[in-house]
């Protein structure tokens, strides 16, 4: 028998590693593959056609490919001596396959039910397929050598110029250093493009950013060393962009030729999830368990060692120096209370590990651990944006302090200023790591964390040129110290953006208006102890801040499709950016220059009048407050409440209100808004209950979606049955198409209706089916229903008890809110029971001398359609556009190809 699995053996395709190769050898990959396959010969028949249209076309082709192959060996630079031979060789190789191929298929064509025909076909396929492919493996190893003896001279360069001597002999090798580069960059941009493996286009778009950016580097702080010898720091400057250009050089040869990578130099190395977020991740999918499943000496310690990691990963993220001491109060109790959570949870497996069905009390204790979960990562997330939000406050101050004290010739305070600056790096590389760590996505991790690693070996050589500036005036040393600015800057922004992508706008801005506070807090104490230096820091602090939100903001509408919403949105954020800020300053700057006046006049005394002060100020720090605070209601407009994960965002009417034609009521009729104003302990009651019927919405749809409606009246009763229940539960968040009381009566009368059509139709079924414990339950079951459709009518009055006395809620219906959401609940569970039996009773003890039909068909359903509109995600980090639908890749296809047994 001969088959493509020894075809496959000989063909490298691994070696394949560029999109050019694979579509080059397509065309002929696909008439080989159809001119061997039966199938393929029999739609040719069947449309007219014969197979000498393919040996044809594989004829033309072949002729084609060695025409092309013979030009290009004419122009290749290094096809000389013994290359050249083998190129020619492999292409005659090429040739004579193709010949023969050609052969064999007219033997084949003219008669294709003959085994040994079709044998010697394959045979002259296999060969062909794998000399086309060596022929072009040689030509991509061809190019790879080109690029590769462009990197070797490029390298042989750098290093003439950190012997260059003289301005004149380094500006020489410069430009021949350029215009060597400039070659090599075409043709490594050409096989970013080409390459198949996308870890690899990124590495090497990596290398050539890092090596473009280090170029003008290495000229700039070469030619002030050819200037400043004695200096030793622009030595370091000149040492470092060398060392990063061969880095950068060596990491292309690297991927080049498919050899291990430098890992600070390639991007692909450090997407790495951090470990807190899995251990969040994998917590919580090992504490939700079936009851019967629970072992106590295994899963107890497995649980609570898993929860101590989560606790010490939590303990250095909030023993740091940036998160507030309220935010690490609130997160080591939301440690205290998950801890806490887990044991109930445990407690309450191993009650329910020998009963058939878990109690309630199981259900109440897993939402309970989500909810604790849930806050628990909220608060970290509140932590790190704490970080985020000092740290990249102000980027650029620090740096232009430095080069202000270099300018001035200060050694000293340049000294200074470098440690300053560089404690400010060490911050912004901490916050991007904290952001990092509580985040699961690859590809922005990968991008912060490369962004980080830029920025932390450029710090120091920052802050050897701000050196050289300051120790010696000369032109050179101010060139070199704006190279190395305008790449901090660049790089800078890079990684706020990287950052910023990552954390939500949500807790940004939560976290934004605790810190203006903050720094509001701080002014006001700073006017009435007439400290004007403290009172600049605190009204720059809120400036900067602001700025913050407006550019946060921005780039979230950025991704955002044009609309009303959006344009809400940015006109609150232009407001401030505009309007706010620079009223704000002004009247900040007025107080400032007031306080130094009264300093410098000696006037400060504690008996001194700061009231009119400290309301000017007040006044204009309430105008910031307020625009943060409408920019945060803009965004939230649109948003569901059970969508936003905070715990300070929530507005008064801020929840979505859905139209339904049933019940048109105006504002002061709405008594939904009076359940969206309900006490915040009230709501946490209610969002427990509703969290446990959520489980038992869960089960129901794992039973009744599986079954098609077509047919089956008791699967569409169910369905009808619990979008009602649903319904009603979300009137009691104030949410949902169920605007007053009487909507929910008429919902209740609605379900009882239904639940009596069900009772029906689920006791013939049992009628007609023979005496069985199955029989039973399912009347037991239906007795149930009947119950809790009962109860559900009498607790839909749960508006009845709920007051509102001028502006104070009076609420006394809470229990009735409960009450409404547990039998919905207990109803939704009954309906679940019923359709289980049912099935059994009509499909495994239904009589067997019952002449009628049937009364229900159960059929599985069929699978879900697809949406036709892909439902919009944000994207976080880098976004790579999806590919449209393509035929199959030609590589996969030779892959997936293969022939009969010739011995049949």
């Amino acid at each position: 028998m001969v088959s493509m699995a020894s075809i496959q053996a000989e063909i490298n395709i691994d070696g394949v590693k560029t999109r050019t190769v694979e579509q080059l050898i397509a065309p002929l990959i696909q008439q080989v593959t159809s001119l061997t396959n039966p199938n393929t010969m029999h739609s040719l028949k069947s449309t007219g056609k014969s197979g000498v249209v393919l040996v044809a076309a594989i004829e033309r082709t072949v002729r084609n490919f060695v025409e092309i192959g013979r030009s290009a060996i004419a122009e290749c630079p290094i096809a000389v001596g013994n290359v050249l031979e083998q190129l020619n060789e492999t292409l005659q190789n090429v040739e004579h396959a193709g010949v023969e191929m050609v052969n064999r298929g007219h033997d084949f064509v003219e008669e294709t039910s003959n085994t040994d025909r079709r044998a010697h076909a394959i045979r002259a396929a296999r060969n062909l397929l794998n000399a086309v492919a060596r022929m072009l493996i040689m030509a991509d190893m061809v190019d790879v050598h080109v690029m590769l003896l462009q990197i070797a001279k490029a390298q042989d360069i750098m290093d003439l110029m950190v012997a260059a001597e003289s301005k004149q002999e380094l500006s020489e090798l410069f430009e021949s250093l350029n215009s060597c580069l400039e070659q090599l960059d075409g043709g490594i941009k050409r096989r970013i493009l080409e390459l198949r493996n996308p870890a690899e286009q990124d590495d090497l778009q990596a290398a050539r950013a890092w090596l473009k950016l280090n170029n003008m580097i290495m000229h700039t702080s070469s030619t002030a060393y050819i200037r400043h010898p004695e200096v030793d720091q622009v030595r370091l400057n000149r040492d470092f962009a060398h060392t990063q250009m061969s880095l950068a050089l060596q990491a292309m040869a690297d991927i080049l030729q498919g050899c291990a990578t430098n890992r600070d130099v390639c991007l692909s190395y450090h997407g790495r999830v951090g470990d807190l977020i899995q251990q969040l991740d994998h917590f919580q999918a090992r504490a939700y368990m079936e009851p019967s499943s629970y072992k106590d000496h295994l899963h107890r310690s497995e649980l609570e060692g898993l929860l101590e990691k989560i606790v010490s990963g939590v303990a250095a993220i909030v023993d740091s120096e940036n998160t507030r001491d309220e935010r690490k109060k609130r997160t080591v109790d939301e440690c205290n209370n998950l801890r806490q959570a887990l044991q109930d949870l445990l407690a309450e497996y191993e009650k329910n590990c020998g009963r058939a069905e878990p109690s309630e009390d199981l259900d109440l204790a897993m939402v309970h651990l989500g909810h604790k979960a849930k806050d628990l990562r909220r608060h970290l997330r509140r932590a790190i944006v704490d970080h985020v939000s000092d740290a990249f406050l102000d980027t650029i101050t620090p740096l232009m302090m430095l080069i202000e004290n270099a300018q001035r010739h200060d050694e000293r305070a340049t000294v200074e200023n470098g440690k300053m600056f560089q404690e400010h790096v060490d911050k912004l590389l901490q916050a991007a790591e904290l952001v990092c760590a509580m985040s699961s996505n690859e590809d922005g991790i990968r991008v912060i964390r490369y962004a980080a690693l830029i920025i932390d070996k450029l710090a120091p050589q920052v802050v050897n040129a701000a050196y050289l500036l300051s120790v010696r005036d000369s032109q050179v040393a101010r060139d070199n110290m704006e190279t190395f600015k305008n790449v901090w800057i660049d790089k800078v922004k890079l990684l706020t953006m990287a950052v910023d992508a990552m954390i939500t706008v949500d807790d940004f801005l939560a976290v934004s208006e605790a810190h203006i506070i903050e720094d509001v807090k701080s002014g006001i104490q700073a006017v009435i102890n007439g400290d004007g230096y403290l009172l600049d820091r605190s009204a720059g602090g809120i400036r900067g801040r602001s700025l913050r939100v407006c550019n946060v903001v921005d780039s979230e509408m950025d991704l955002v499709a044009a609309s009303s919403y959006r344009d809400r949105v940015r006109m609150a954020a232009k407001l401030l950016r505009d309007d706010v800020i620079n009223q704000f300053a002004d009247r900040a700057e007025r107080i400032v220059n007031k306080l130094e006046n009264e300093a410098a006049e000696g006037n400060i005394d504690e008996n001194r009048d700061y009231a009119v002060d400290v309301d000017e100020f007040i006044e204009a720090s309430e105008l910031v407050h307020n625009a943060v605070k409408e920019i945060r209601n803009a965004l939230l407009m649109n948003r569901n409440p059970e969508d936003v994960d905070s715990d300070n965002e929530y507005e008064e009417d801020a929840g979505t209100n859905y139209p339904d034609s049933r019940s048109q009521t105006v504002d002061g009729e709405n008594e939904q808004k009076i359940m969206r104003r309900l006490p915040e302990e009230e709501k946490r009651k209610i969002q427990e209950q509703i969290d446990v019927f959520k489980i038992a919405q869960s089960k129901f749809e794992r039973e009744v979606a599986k079954w098609d409606e077509t047919g089956n009246d008791i699967i569409v009763l169910a369905k009808h049955m619990c979008m009602i229940m649903m319904n009603m539960t979300d009137f009691t968040r104030g949410r949902g198409p169920l605007k007053t009381t009487m909507d929910v009566i008429k919902a209740a009368q609605e379900i009882s209706d239904a639940g009596a059509k069900l009772n029906s139709l689920a006791k013939q079924i049992g009628d007609e089916s023979v005496e069985s414990e199955t029989k039973k339950d399912l009347f037991a079951y239906l007795q149930r229903i009947t119950l809790y459709c009962q109860q559900l009518n009498i607790t839909s009055r749960v508006k009845a008890d709920v007051q509102q006395v001028g502006n104070e809620l009076v609420v006394s219906g809470l229990e009735s809110a409960m009450s409404l959401i547990q039998t919905a609940r207990n109803l939704l569970n009954a309906v679940v029971l019923t359709v289980k039996a049912a099935y059994i009773a009509s499909t495994k003890y239904r009589r067997k001398n019952t002449a009628a039909p049937s009364l229900v068909e159960w059929k599985m359903a069929p699978p879900q359609k697809q949406p036709l509109v892909r439902v919009y995600n944000k994207p976080h980090g880098i976004v790579r556009r999806a590919s449209e639908k393509r035929p199959m890749p030609p590589m996969k296809a030779l892959a997936q190809f293969r022939t009969a047994n010739i011995n049949d």
